[in-house]
C-alpha cells in the first residue's frame, strides 16, 4: 500500500471511529434518542468521507458520482443482491432446525403476545400467523427502500471510498480488511449500548467483526459487478438488517444463550462460511458460461 494511500486509510477509520463514538457517548448519557442515533450514525460515515476528500483535495462530487452510479444492469443487481440474504437465511434454518436452535412458532407467539389486546385467542394466533409471514415477505421491499437509505450512509464509505483505495478487487484479503474495519467500528455501539449483544458484548465485538467479514465478501463482488456503485450492496445491507434479525427471535433459548449461538453468533457464522462458499462456486460457474 503506498503511503499516501496509507494516510488516507488511517484519516479515514480515525474520523469514522471517532465519530461514531462520540455518538454513542451522546445516546449513552441520553442525548441523543435511540432512533436518531442510528440514522445518524450510519451516515457518519459518509460525512467522514467528505471530510477526508477535503483534506486530501480530491473531488467530492466526482467521487460520490462512482459510488452511486446507475445503469439498467445495477438495477438488476440491486433486486436481485436482497435475496441472497434470504438465500442464507434458509442456510441458516436447514442447520439450525436439526438442533433446535429455529422455532418459528416462538416467532408467531411473541406477534400473538402483541396482537392480543382486542383480539380473542384464536383470532390472535391466527392473525399471529399471517403477520409472521407477511413480514418475511414484506422485509424485501424495506430493504430496498427505507433500509437501503440508511445502509447507503455506512456503504459509501465502506464499499465506496475505503474499497477504492484497497485497489476495487474483491479478493479474500480485500474482504477480511474491509470486514475487520467495518465490524470493529461497531465495537463502542456494542460495548457502550449493547447493540445486537447486550450481555455478551464483548464476545459480540468479536462474533459480530466475524460476521462482517463474511457479509464483506459477497457485497464487494457485487460492488465489481456495479462497476464501483454501491447500490446493490446498499440492498444487501438493508436486507441484512430487515430479515437476518429473524434468526434471534425465532427461538425459545435464554437471550445470553442466543447471543453466542445463533444468527448473530456461532450459527450465523458457519451459516454465512456455507453462504460465501456456495456464492464463491456460482460466481466461477457464471463467469465460464
Amino acid at each position: 500500500m503506498r503511503i499516501g494511500t496509507a494516510q488516507r486509510v488511517v484519516v479515514f477509520v480515525i474520523l469514522s471511529y471517532t465519530t461514531a463514538l462520540l455518538l454513542d457517548v451522546t445516546s449513552l448519557y441520553g442525548w441523543l434518542p435511540l432512533i436518531l442515533w442510528g440514522f445518524v450514525r450510519m451516515w457518519s460515515v459518509s460525512l467522514s468521507v467528505v471530510l477526508c476528500l477535503v483534506i486530501f483535495r480530491e473531488s467530492v462530487s466526482s467521487n460520490f458520482r462512482r459510488f452511486l452510479g446507475f445503469s439498467t444492469r445495477l438495477l438488476r443487481l440491486y433486486l436481485l443482491s436482497p435475496l441472497l440474504i434470504y438465500a442464507a437465511l434458509g442456510i441458516y434454518i436447514s442447520l439450525a432446525v436439526p438442533l433446535n436452535l429455529f422455532d418459528f412458532s416462538a416467532y408467531i407467539d411473541l406477534i400473538a403476545e402483541e396482537v392480543s389486546s382486542g383480539l380473542a385467542g384464536e383470532q390472535a394466533a391466527h392473525s399471529a400467523v399471517i403477520l409472521a409471514y407477511a413480514q418475511i415477505a414484506l422485509a424485501y421491499a424495506t430493504a430496498i427502500t427505507l433500509n437501503a437509505f440508511l445502509a447507503l450512509g455506512e456503504e459509501i464509505g465502506w464499499r465506496g471510498y475505503l474499497y477504492n483505495l484497497l485497489g476495487s478487487k474483491p479478493g479474500v484479503a480485500t474482504a477480511l480488511g474491509i470486514g475487520v474495519l467495518w465490524g470493529l467500528w461497531h465495537a463502542s455501539a456494542i460495548i457502550l449500548l449493547g447493540y445486537n449483544y447486550q450481555i455478551n458484548r464483548l464476545v459480540g465485538v468479536a462474533l459480530f467483526t466475524t460476521l462482517t467479514m463474511l457479509f464483506t465478501y459477497p457485497q464487494l463482488s457485487v460492488t465489481e459487478m456495479a462497476g464501483g456503485s454501491v447500490l446493490p450492496a446498499t440492498s444487501f445491507h438493508g436486507a441484512i438488517n430487515a430479515i437476518w434479525g429473524l434468526t434471534m427471535v425465532a427461538t425459545r433459548l435464554r437471550w445470553e444463550d442466543a447471543e453466542i449461538l445463533l444468527g448473530l453468533g456461532l450459527m450465523g457464522i458457519i451459516a454465512w462460511i456455507v453462504t460465501n462458499i456456495v456464492f464463491q462456486i456460482l460466481m466461477k460457474k457464471a463467469r465460464f458460461l
